[in-house]
């Protein structure tokens, strides 16, 4: 098991962050959402506490925070408390880890839970989108099919599968503990032997590596009564371990974070077209994508569009003045440092980057490698990712697949 501290005596609290190595793109298609009901399940009871009523009372009443979040490729387990009760709070999160019951009865009614989770996205067109356009972008693959699985799915997970896949990936060697805040690197060593020394190590089950090539653009229609066409493009780019990653970081924060972003600032400040439009980067272990979204009204979808893919092709054709990058890279810096400042964003930037990448990175490391980013490798990403064939586009609106065909003539701007 690996473990990682950051002391910062200057606190008031101690975030705890417990990681471990699974996520979706690990599930079997007929089992597709485990990962997230496992979650869910942790927090049932256990042998100490027996529901989830006494679990988060502990925490609570001690005026800390408890909750997990699952992802592709990790599942995390945090809790926020005050420095004095970290033994507490450590003492919770292990116990929800070896010992909870998985009862059959709280798998049933959980199962339900998370069918009115699977609904509730369906029923968000921003968040359904985004579920159409990975659908799209990776076909046949664990990351296409949503991290919460579907209703069949769900309904097909029994306790022996559950306890089998908790068996499977819940291993030492398949687990970070990342502990930030006032708290001594010898009391957390301490701990981790106490609660977790009997646990016995496995060989991990890899993830399926994806290898389609896209050869052509690809569009992905949901009809749906909106008041506005919720769209997102999505484009193939490089894995979280590619030097260049953090020239893909600075297209992003250069194209579509903040509201001084090329795409805000044309879209909506000049355009009045949309309130809310954004890109973002996704990495994974063997590949990521640059996504953009935009809420626009449907008239003018079709203009949206073409006013995107203008931006992109800009940007790929040596337009990126140097005061230009330098506001984005103190932008980075600075979003870095300032997320930093928090003992659970602290644990779980280490945990993270210990689980994922394998080592942790200081802060001062990253900043010094976005410095040395030119213009010239943000342009030269920004080549490789926008193009024509490596389109990816989802809208879920009042349209049809009629539309199809007139939508991707509109990529020819690109």
């Amino acid at each position: 098991m690996r473990i990682i501290v950051e002391e910062m005596p200057y606190m008031k609290s101690v975030s705890i962050v417990i990681g471990i190595g699974v996520g979706s793109r690990y599930e079997e298609k007929k089992y597709q959402g485990i990962s997230h009901l496992v979650e869910h399940m942790l927090f049932k009871g256990t042998g100490n506490r027996e529901n989830t009523l006494e679990l988060s009372k502990v925490v609570e009443g001690i005026g800390g925070a408890i909750n997990a979040s699952t992802s592709e490729e990790n599942t995390l387990l945090y809790v926020k408390v005050p420095q004095k009760v970290f033994v507490t709070a450590f003492d919770v999160l292990a116990d929800i880890i070896l010992n909870s019951l998985m009862r059959n009865d709280d798998l049933q009614r959980e199962k339900n839970v998370v069918i009115e989770e699977i609904r509730k996205c369906k029923d968000t067109p921003e968040e359904l989108v985004e579920l159409l356009l990975d659908k799209i972008m990776w076909k046949n693959h664990p990351l296409g099919r949503g991290i919460l699985g579907d209703e069949k799915s769900v309904k097909a997970i029994s306790r022996e599968i559950l306890l089998s896949y908790v068996d499977k990936f819940y291993r030492p060697n398949n687990m970070v503990i990342s502990i930030a805040g006032k708290v001594k690197t010898e009391e957390v060593i301490s701990k981790v032997k106490k609660y977790f020394g009997g646990m016995e190590n496995k060989e991990i089950k890899e993830y399926l590596p994806v290898r389609e090539k896209q050869e052509e653009y690809q569009i992905n229609i949901k009809s749906k009564k909106t008041n506005q066409a919720h769209l997102c493009f999505g484009f193939p780019t490089i894995s979280r371990m590619h030097p260049d990653r953090y020239s893909v970081d600075l297209l992003d924060i250069i194209l579509g974070s903040g509201l001084s972003s090329r795409l805000f600032q044309e879209i909506r400040v000049k355009r009045s077209m949309a309130y809310d439009v954004h890109s973002y980067a996704q990495y994974f272990n063997d590949i990521g994508s640059f996504n953009i979204y935009a809420g626009v009204d449907s008239d003018r979808l079709k203009e949206s569009i073409k006013v995107i893919l203008k931006e992109l092709k800009k940007i790929r054709e040596n337009d990126l003045p140097e005061e230009e990058l330098i506001k984005a890279k103190e932008m980075y810096k600075g979003a870095l440092s300032l997320n930093l400042e928090s003992t659970l964003n602290q644990a779980f930037w280490l945990g993270n980057k210990l689980l994922l990448y394998g080592k942790p990175f200081t802060e001062d490391e990253v900043k010094k490698k976005i410095e040395k980013v030119e213009a010239k490798d943000v342009i030269q990403s920004a080549r490789k990712i926008f193009k024509k064939n490596g389109i990816n586009l989802s809208i879920v609106g009042p349209f049809k697949e009629k539309d199809r065909e007139e939508l991707g003539a509109l990529f020819q701007e690109l």
